[in-house]
């Protein structure tokens, strides 16, 4: 149905960015992707700024979705 296909591509991106947060997260090892024994603060703070972004667009989706079941 094309009145779907809207729908169902939002899914399917929400679904490989999933995958991809979750390797990330592996990759992540706990906050011990630095290379060396030098802590990666500053990295730290860039990946919290980012991360945060993240956060408020999943609580705007969640919005929607429950908006959709309503």
């Amino acid at each position: 149905m094309p009145e779907n296909e809207a729908c169902e591509g939002a899914v399917a991106l929400l679904k490989r960015q999933h995958e991809k947060i979750g390797a990330l997260l592996r990759d992540l090892n706990d906050g011990r992707w630095w290379p060396d024994d030098h802590v990666g603060n500053e990295d730290a703070a860039n990946v919290l700024v980012h991360t945060r972004t993240i956060e408020e667009s999943v609580r705007a989706i969640s919005r929607i979705v429950a908006t959709m079941k309503d």
